[in-house]
């Protein structure tokens, strides 16, 4: 597919997206018009409900006091009209009281007998009524008792005394006005909200989609004119001028646009230049470093050479103390038989207690050089990171002895295990307890601390109290052959060799300035067990 195409596409797909998020936009705002149109009916339905309930409750009490007033009015009506009738003996009351036209609905008269009990005689209509009711008797009975008129609903108990009048009150009228009821009012009726009207969103995206789509279509023709002004024809100048670099033409340089024009593309052919130039350079270097390579191979078969004589040599040495051992076991013999001889004087003891000490040291001192020249299975396997330096600290004690120097001993007891060749690591200790007794002074000091590490490894580090190792030669003192001691003493392998053994086993061996001591100190880190483990398993496998 050609650039214009893709291009093409990715405008397209780029109108797509934009129209996709432009309806779904819309989408969204249409649905959020409508919600509000909706919440604004709640709120208007809620009101319009609250001022129905307020007015309802408004008029019910409007006509309840109107009820009140009216029942007032009737109340000084009657009691006008009954002065009148309440002046005449006791039979014209009650012919009075049963007029059809005087306005009560119903009347009587209740009278007290001496016992206290209440008797009720209807007179209109008659026997509409056998007595009183029980709440009737308590308000009958509270107006006997306080001489005033009272009210039960439309009913009225009114004081009566027939002339000529008494002091005690004997008799009440009962009468039942015509009082119509309070009429409930009908519910305040709501007139129906219409329902919202959904947005019309359909000219407004009709619109967008419509201008997004010219919008997009002369971005796409103006990308193309610029695309193909200012960078396809460039470009094909500088595939051009490349392909006849890459056929080998000399003296050519990239171009990008003919007549100096555009600093973009001139960026890019300068960087094309650039590493054209770059290539030629890393050629020549790279034929130096070939050569500087071979030098170093053949330098290291040299000291493979060097390595194997060392080799030969200690196999030597430890043939010779396999010779030496037997005439020593047979002198420390010979000594031993003497010593209990009968007959010695002290002195002759003495020197023969002598000769036994200095054969039995000599005897230990070739135990020591068979077990450790000894040929072993090299297998790896998990060791004590201790174990490992009280192996090797035998071999130079009498170094440390000879200098008079003191040993320092730092060694945690929360060691973890080390995985690898524990013979290997004891030959890297050995060399730099070694190395730290010959940079020593006299009576000098050696320090030696074991200590794990944060990555849950072992570190170990021998620290010298000589003159320390100069910055300058720090890089270099593990380089083979590389020796700071006198011609003759040293052969400059033992560094190298205890700088491979410890790589090989995961580990990191360097120098830097003591702190304690202030000499050279050598520190050597090895991993945690299990990883250094589960990595030889997995090349193993």
């Amino acid at each position: 597919m050609s650039l214009k195409a893709k291009i093409a596409l990715g405008v397209i797909a780029a109108t797509a997206i934009l129209a996709v998020a432009l309806a779904f936009l819309g989408l969204q705002a249409k649905d959020e018009l409508d919600k509000a149109d909706a919440r604004r009916k709640e709120r208007t339905q809620a009101a319009l409900e609250t001022l129905r309930a307020d007015s309802q409750k408004q008029y019910e009490n409007f006509n309840q006091e109107q009820h009140r007033l009216a029942i007032k009015s009737i109340e000084r009506l009657v009691i006008a009209q009954l002065d009148p009738i309440l002046a005449t003996p006791r039979m014209d009351v009650a012919d009075r009281l049963r007029d059809e036209l005087n306005g009560i609905d119903e009347a009587g008269i209740v009278e007290l007998q001496p016992g206290g009990g209440l008797t009720f005689k209807p007179e209109k209509p008659e026997g509409s009524r056998a007595g009183l009711t029980a709440e009737e008797s308590v308000v009958a009975r509270r107006v006997f008792e306080t001489g005033r008129h009272e009210f039960l609903g439309d009913v009225l108990f009114y004081p009566y005394n027939p002339p000529p009048s008494s002091t005690r009150l004997q008799y009440l009228l009962r009468l039942k006005l015509d009082i119509p009821p309070v009429a409930k009012p009908e519910p305040v009726q709501l007139p129906p909200l219409d329902e919202p009207v959904a947005a019309d969103l359909g000219g407004v995206i009709a619109a967008a989609f419509t201008t997004l789509a010219l919008a997009m279509l002369a971005v796409f023709v103006l990308l193309m004119f610029a695309l193909r002004k200012f960078v396809l024809a460039p470009l094909g100048n500088v595939l051009e001028d490349s392909e006849r670099i890459v056929k080998g033409s000399e003296g050519l340089t990239v171009q990008g646009f003919k007549g100096g024009k555009g600093k973009d593309i001139e960026t890019l052919v300068a960087a094309f230049n650039a590493m054209f130039s770059e290539l030629k350079a890393y050629q020549s270097d790279l034929e130096g470093k070939v050569k500087s390579a071979t030098r170093t191979i053949k330098a290291q078969q040299q000291s493979l050479v060097i390595a194997q004589r060392l080799a030969a040599t200690g196999t030597l040495a430890a043939g010779l103390a396999h010779e030496v051992n037997n005439p020593l076991s047979g002198m420390l013999n010979a000594a031993r038989r003497l010593k209990k001889k009968e007959g010695l004087d002290e002195r002759a003891r003495d020197y023969i207690e002598l000769i036994e000490e200095g054969l039995t040291r000599i005897e230990n001192l070739m135990k020591q050089i068979l077990d450790f020249s000894r040929r072993r299975d090299m297998k790896p396997e998990r060791f004590s990171a201790e174990d490992a330096f009280r192996r090797a600290l035998p071999l130079v004690r009498h170094r440390l002895e000879k200098k008079h120097l003191r040993l320092e001993e730092d060694i945690r007891k929360d060691l973890p295990e080390v995985y690898g060749n524990a013979e290997e690591i004891g030959q890297v200790l050995m060399n730099l307890l070694i190395n730290a007794a010959d940079a020593s002074p006299e009576e000098g000091a050696v320090r030696v601390t074991i200590a794990p590490t944060e990555a849950g490894g072992v570190s170990f580090s021998v620290e010298d109290s000589g003159d320390g190792v100069p910055e300058e030669i720090r890089e270099r003192i593990f380089d083979p052959f590389f020796t700071t001691k006198e011609p003759g003493q040293g052969t400059g392998l033992g560094l190298a060799i205890a700088h491979t053994i410890v790589d090989n086993h995961g580990g990191s061996l360097r120098a830097e300035q003591g702190a304690t001591l202030h000499g050279a100190r050598f520190v050597m880190e090895l991993p945690k067990a299990e990883l250094h483990e589960s990595r030889r398993l997995k090349e193993a496998g």
